[in-house]
C-alpha cells in the first residue's frame, strides 16, 4: 500500500515538475543577479571560485564538485540582496539484492530500496550582507519537506529533548527547519546567531549542494548536520578564512545533555585557485551512547570530529578532494574507553561540457568499536553494533538539460570487511545499487 502511495505521489511531482519546466519561460526574471548560494547549498568546503569566466564550464563552483549555473527562471521575484527560491528533489534506488526490508542496508540517507522517494521540497528565504563592503544585517530561514527530513531535524526543535517525536508523527516524511539566523556585519567580517549548517566535513544536507545522490558515509555517521549557537567568520585576505564559535554540541537546541562545544575551520587556498586546504573540528562534551549499545553508561563525555579537505585542479576541467576525517567518543565503549570512527573520501570530476560533468567517489569508513554505523530509521533492521570497514565506490555524471533542471544518475558498490553481514538485512556482506534523482530548481 505505500508503495503505491509513494509511486502516486512521485508520479505527480514528476509531472508537475515536467510541466513547470515546459512553461519556465513564462516564470518570473530576476531583475538583478540572485545573491550566490553560500554553505548550505553546496559541500561545507565551499567553492575556491575565480576560474577562467569565459569558460561555461568553469565559472561557478568547481571546486566543490557541484554545477551551479543561476537560472533561467524563478518562481519569486529576486532583490539585489533579499531571495526566495528554492528546488524540489526526488528518485529511484535500485537494489540489485532486493531486501525484504526495503532498506539500502545501514544508510540513513536514500535509504529505501526499489522504492520511489520524494527527498526534498526545499524553500530559502534568506536576505545577504551587504556586497559593497559596509556593515549591514541579514539573515536567512530554511523549510524542508520529504524523506530527507530525518536528516535535519534538532533535539528540542523538531524532536522532543529526550527524543521522542515533536513536529512529524511520520516515519517517511516530515517537515523540517534546518537553518534559522541572523547575521550582522561585512563580507569580510561577520557573526551567525542562530541554528545554521554545520562546518565540518564535505557532503551537505541540501540536495543541490552534492554531486551525487547517494551520501558518503562520513556525512551519514561521521559527523552533525546542523548546529545552534553562534559563529564568527574573518576573512582578513581573498585567500585566507577563519570561521570559529560556540554551539549547543550535535543537532540540539535542547537535550538531555546540554553542552557548549567549539566549532571551528581555516581554510586557505592559492592564487591561481588551483589549491585549497581547510581544516574543521567540532569538540566538547556529547552523549555517550548514541547507538543505545548495552554495557555502557549514556553520560556527557567528550566528542570530538575533525575534517581535513584537500582540493586540486591539475588542468581546467579535472578537479580532485580528498577528505581525512576523525571522530572519537570518550567513555564509549563498555571498558570506558575512547570508541574511534575514522576514514577517507576521495572525488574526482571531469567537466566535459556546459551541460555534462561526470564524477567518481571512492570511501573508506572504519568504525573501529561499531558505534556508529545504522543510526537509522527505527524501521531499519541494520542497527549497531556493525564494527569493521565500510568501503563504497560511486560513479555517475551530472546533467543539466536547462539551467533549472538536474539529473544525478549513479552506480553504486557497496563492499563491507568485518565480523557481521551488514547488507541485504544480514545476509551479504556488499550490494550493487543503480539509482537517479532529478532536481527542479525555482
Amino acid at each position: 500500500m505505500r508503495s503505491r502511495r509513494i509511486k502516486g505521489i512521485t508520479q505527480g511531482m514528476v509531472g508537475w515538475m515536467v510541466g513547470l519546466v515546459l512553461v519556465g519561460g513564462g516564470m518570473t526574471k530576476a531583475q538583478s543577479p540572485p545573491p550566490s548560494p553560500e554553505s548550505g547549498e553546496r559541500a561545507p568546503a565551499g567553492p575556491v571560485g575565480g576560474f577562467e569566466s569565459d569558460d561555461p564550464v568553469l565559472d561557478d563552483e568547481v571546486m566543490g564538485g557541484v554545477i551551479y549555473k543561476g537560472q533561467g527562471w524563478y518562481l519569486f521575484p529576486q532583490g539585489e540582496r533579499t531571495s526566495v527560491r528554492g528546488w524540489l528533489d526526488g528518485g529511484f534506488m535500485g537494489n540489485s539484492g532486493n531486501p525484504g526490508s526495503k532498506f539500502n542496508g545501514p544508510y540513513n540517507a536514500v535509504d529505501r530500496a526499489n522504492e520511489a522517494m520524494f527527498n526534498q521540497a526545499y524553500l530559502i528565504a534568506e536576505r545577504v550582507l551587504p556586497t559593497d563592503g559596509s556593515f549591514g544585517a541579514g539573515g536567512r530561514v530554511d523549510l524542508l519537506y520529504g524523506e530527507d527530513f530525518l536528516l535535519a531535524m534538532s533535539q528540542g526543535w523538531e524532536i522532543q529533548p529526550g527524543g521522542g517525536p515533536g513536529w512529524n508523527s511520520g516515519e517517511y516524511y516530515g517537515l523540517a527547519m534546518p537553518q534559522l539566523y541572523a547575521e550582522f556585519g561585512t563580507q569580510d567580517l561577520s557573526v551567525k546567531l542562530g541554528h545554521f549548517y554545520t562546518i565540518v566535513g564535505y557532503e551537505g544536507v541540501p540536495a543541490v549542494g552534492n554531486f551525487f545522490y547517494s551520501k558518503a558515509y562520513s556525512y551519514q555517521f561521521a559527523g552533525p548536520f546542523t548546529e545552534w549557537g553562534g559563529l564568527a567568520s574573518w576573512k582578513p585576505t581573498k585567500n585566507f578564512e577563519v570561521t570559529g564559535g560556540l554551539v549547543n554540541g550535535w543537532n540540539a537546541v535542547d537535550a538531555n545533555i546540554n553542552a557548549v562545544n567549539f566549532l571551528g575551520r581555516a581554510r586557505v587556498q592559492n592564487d591561481p585557485n588551483s589549491l585549497a586546504a581547510s581544516f574543521a573540528i567540532i569538540t566538547g562534551d556529547q552523549p555517550s551512547n548514541v547507538a543505545g549499545l548495552p554495557n555502557i553508561a549514556d553520560v556527557a563525555a567528550n566528542r570530538t570530529r575533525y575534517s581535513l579537505i584537500l582540493e586540486a585542479r591539475p588542468t581546467n576541467r579535472v578537479e580532485y578532494v580528498f577528505h581525512q576525517w576523525l571522530g572519537t567518543q570518550a567513555d564509549g565503549v563498555p571498558s570506558g574507553g575512547t570508541a574511534l570512527w575514522a576514514g577517507i573520501d576521495q572525488y574526482l570530476y571531469y567537466s566535459v561540457s556546459e551541460h555534462w560533468k561526470a564524477g567518481a567517489r571512492f570511501e573508506w569508513f572504519n568504525d573501529v568499536d561499531g558505534t556508529r554505523v545504522g543510526l537509522n530509521r527505527p524501521s531499519n533492521p541494520n542497527k549497531p553494533p556493525l564494527p569493521g570497514n565500510f568501503f563504497s565506490l560511486t560513479v555517475g555524471p551530472n546533467w543539466l538539460p536547462t539551467q533549472n533542471l538536474m539529473l544525478r544518475p549513479e552506480l553504486r558498490w557497496d563492499f563491507y570487511d568485518g565480523d557481521t553481514k551488514p547488507f541485504n538485512d544480514g545476509t551479504k556482506t556488499n550490494q550493487l545499487m543503480l539509482g537517479f534523482d532529478a532536481i527542479l530548481k525555482f
